[in-house]
C-alpha cells in the first residue's frame, strides 16, 4: 500500500482479480461511503481530490470496477469477462474486504450513473450488506431516458432554427427503440451523443477535463484508459440500453436519491417519479440545486450537506 497526503491507494486480491482501491479514511468515524463510479469503465478516482474536503464524517473508498480505470491496466479484462453477474461477485467481495478493513457493520453504497445499476441491484439482491443505498444521476430505465432525452434535445435544436440539425435528430427518431443488435445501433448512439453535447445535455466535460489533470494521482495511462473503457465495456453498454427497473417497488433497505436539477444525461424527472414509487423502511429524494448529472462535483457543497442528513436521519 501506498501513502500520499490525505488518501492511501492499494491492489486487493479480490475474486480472481486485482482490485484498485482509493480510501479516504477518517480515524474519529466507523461509517463507509463505498463509492461506484459511472460508465460502465469511467473510474472515479482521479476526481476524488476535489471532493475531499467535504468528507470530515466518514470514511469514503472507491474502488475501479472490472473493466475500469487501474484495474482494467492491471488485469486486462476482455468484453466478455464483463457481465452484471461478475461485477455483483466482485461488489459482494469488496464490501467484505472494506468490512473487514474497517472493522465495521456499517457499509452505505452510493452509486453514480452506471454505479445506480450495479447499487440498486446490489441492494434488491443482497440488502442484508448494507446500511443504506444513495443514488445520484440515477439510471431507472434507459428506454424511457433516450426519449425524453430525444424529445429534450429536439425541443433544444428547434428553438435554435439550426436547420442541419433538425435534419439530423429527425434521423435519429427510432433510437429510442432501435434494437442495440441493428447495425446502426452504435454509429447512431454516437451522432446521439455528439448532438446532445453540443447542445449540453451530457456530462460538463471541461470542468472534468480541469480536475482531472489537477488530481494527485494523475497518469497519462489513466487518460488513455478513459479513452478505450468504451470499447473494452461495450457489452455490458448494450445489456444497460435495455436495462428497466421501473416495475421494481419493494426495496428492504432505506433508499435515498440526491438527484441535480439540471441533468439530463439520466433525467431527473424520471428518477424522481420512480422513486415516488418505491416502498422502503426509509425514504427522502433531496434535489441539488445547480447540478446536472456529476451532481456531486457539480455542486459538493449542497451534495454532502445532504449526504449528512441522511447520516442524521440513520443515526
Amino acid at each position: 500500500m501506498s501513502k500520499q497526503k490525505n488518501f492511501t491507494q492499494e491492489y486487493v486480491p479480490i475474486n480472481g482479480i486485482h482490485q484498485y482501491f482509493i480510501h479516504y479514511p477518517s480515524p474519529l468515524h466507523k461509517e463507509v461511503i463505498l463509492h461506484l463510479h459511472g460508465g460502465p469503465g469511467s473510474s472515479a478516482a482521479n476526481f476524488t481530490h476535489a471532493l475531499s474536503p467535504y468528507w470530515d464524517f466518514c470514511n469514503v473508498v472507491y474502488y475501479d470496477q472490472r473493466g475500469a480505470g487501474r484495474t482494467q491496466k492491471k488485469n486486462k479484462s476482455k468484453p466478455e469477462d464483463l457481465t452484471i453477474e461478475t461485477l455483483l461477485a466482485d461488489l459482494k467481495e469488496t464490501i467484505r474486504y472494506i468490512k473487514q478493513k474497517y472493522k465495521t457493520d456499517r457499509v452505505i453504497l452510493l452509486g453514480q450513473s452506471w454505479g445506480t445499476i450495479l447499487g440498486t441491484q446490489y441492494a434488491l439482491k443482497y440488502p442484508g450488506d448494507i446500511t443504506c443505498y444513495i443514488g445520484t444521476g440515477h439510471c431507472v430505465d434507459t428506454r424511457q431516458e433516450m426519449k425524453i432525452i430525444y424529445d429534450k434535445l429536439k425541443e433544444a435544436i428547434e428553438s435554435k432554427g439550426h436547420k442541419g440539425d433538425t435534419h439530423k435528430i429527425n434521423n435519429l427518431h427510432n433510437l429510442p427503440h432501435m434494437s442495440v443488435e441493428d447495425k446502426n445501433y452504435v454509429a447512431s448512439e454516437a451522432r446521439f451523443f455528439f448532438l446532445r453535447t453540443k447542445y449540453g445535455l451530457t456530462l460538463k466535460t471541461g470542468s472534468l477535463l480541469k480536475l482531472l489533470f489537477k488530481s494527485p494521482i494523475f497518469k497519462i495511462s489513466d487518460l488513455l484508459l478513459m479513452i478505450t473503457a468504451p470499447k473494452t465495456n461495450i457489452k455490458l453498454m448494450k445489456w444497460q440500453t435495455d436495462y428497466s427497473v421501473w416495475d421494481t417497488t419493494e426495496y428492504a433497505v432505506p433508499v435515498f436519491y440526491l438527484l441535480g436539477t439540471e441533468d439530463w444525461q439520466t433525467p431527473s424527472t424520471l428518477a424522481a417519479a420512480y422513486f415516488e414509487k418505491i416502498n422502503a423502511p426509509q425514504k427522502k429524494l433531496y434535489w441539488i440545486e445547480n447540478a446536472g448529472h456529476a451532481t456531486d462535483m457539480d455542486n459538493p457543497a449542497d451534495f454532502y450537506k445532504a449526504v449528512k442528513k441522511i447520516f442524521s436521519a440513520l443515526n
